[in-house]
């Protein structure tokens, strides 16, 4: 889940052609930490904070829980 979010956050800082310190402004992040992220490097955040950067970022994030 967090890599999918992580890729969700990188496609957006490409699609709105965002430089890691407006992106980081935008989310309210260092923008070392968005430089992690863009490295694929995900075990400092938790899923709850990469889904707060991700909205910021204006993406929609749906979480579906299924039950077998």
């Amino acid at each position: 889940m967090k890599a999918r979010l992580a890729a969700c956050i990188i496609g957006t800082l490409d699609d709105q052609k965002l430089t890691l310190r407006k992106g980081a402004k935008i989310a309210g992040v260092d923008a070392s930490d968005l430089q992690r992220i863009r490295n694929a490097d995900v075990t400092r955040f938790s899923i709850d904070r990469l889904i707060l950067i991700a909205i910021k970022l204006g993406v929609k994030v749906e979480i579906k829980v299924a039950l077998e």
